[in-house]
C-alpha cells in the first residue's frame, strides 16, 4: 500500500486540509491518507484552542466522505507529556507496515518552510518520502536552502504538469524523494477560521458542514482564541 501520514493540529480541520489530501491521493495514487491530530506539537506548544478529543471528533467528521482517508491516533498525547516529534512517529509507523508498503509524509508549504527547525530533520527526510503542497509565493528555487545540513539535492528536479520531483540524499548515501504539488495554492488558514468563528461566523464555506455543526453544538472557538 501507498500510505501518507498527514499530521497537524487540525484546530479545526478545514477544506484546505481536505484539498491537500485529495490532491496528494490523486496524483501519487495513495491508498490511504492517515489524518493524525497531534497531541503536543513541539513548535506550537500549548496553542491548541480545542481539546485533543474535540479535534479527533472533528477530523472524524471531516474525512468521512473519502474512503481513502482514515483517522490515526499515532500522534496522540504521550503518556509522559513529551512533545510529538515527527521523526519518532514516522519510525513507529514504519514498524507497523509491511515491507512492500511505501510511507509518505504529507505537509503543507508552511510546515515545509519550518523544516530546518524540526527535531532531527536531517534524519527525518531520508526516513520516508515527502509530499509538499504548494502555496502562493512559494519559490521552488528555495527548496535546497530549506534542507537541513547533510541533506542535499541529488540531481535536477523532474517537472510534470502537476508534480515536481526532487531526489534527496544524506551524508550516508540514504535517498528519498520529495514530491511538490506546484499548482495547489491553498490559502485557507486555521488561524483565520478560528478568528472568524470567534466572531460568531459558522458555515461550511471553509469547514465541512458536519464540522461546523460540531463546532456550534460544542461552543468551540467562541472565546477569541
Amino acid at each position: 500500500m501507498r500510505i501518507a501520514f498527514f499530521g497537524g493540529t487540525f484546530d479545526p480541520p478545514h477544506r484546505g486540509h481536505l484539498a491537500i489530501a485529495q490532491a496528494a491521493a490523486d496524483r501519487l495514487r495513495l491508498d490511504r491518507v492517515l489524518f493524525a491530530p497531534v497531541g503536543n506539537q513541539p513548535l506550537k506548544q500549548n496553542v491548541s484552542s480545542a481539546s485533543f478529543e474535540d479535534r479527533i471528533a472533528m477530523v472524524r467528521l471531516a474525512i468521512a466522505g473519502d474512503a481513502r482517508f482514515a483517522l490515526s491516533m499515532v500522534d496522540a498525547p504521550r503518556a509522559d507529556g513529551s512533545p510529538n516529534y515527527t521523526i519518532d512517529t514516522v519510525r513507529m509507523l514504519k514498524t507497523s507496515l509491511l515491507p512492500e508498503d511505501q510511507l509518505f509524509c504529507l505537509v503543507g508549504a508552511d510546515s515545509f518552510l519550518s523544516l530546518p527547525r524540526w527535531h532531527r530533520a536531517g534524519e527525518l527526510l531520508p526516513a520516508c518520502d515527502f509530499i509538499v503542497a504548494g502555496r502562493p509565493g512559494f519559490d521552488l528555487q528555495n527548496v535546497e536552502g530549506l534542507l537541513p545540513p547533510l541533506v542535499r539535492l541529488a540531481g535536477e528536479p523532474q517537472h510534470a504538469q502537476d508534480l515536481v520531483t526532487f531526489r534527496l540524499a544524506d551524508a550516508n548515501g540514504q535517498t528519498s524523494t520529495l514530491y511538490f504539488l506546484p499548482d495547489l495554492k491553498e490559502t485557507t488558514s486555521a488561524t483565520e477560521v478560528r478568528s472568524a468563528l470567534a466572531g460568531g461566523w459558522i458555515d461550511n464555506s471553509a469547514v465541512p458542514a458536519p464540522v461546523a455543526e460540531y463546532i456550534g453544538a460544542h461552543h468551540l472557538y467562541n472565546d477569541g482564541k
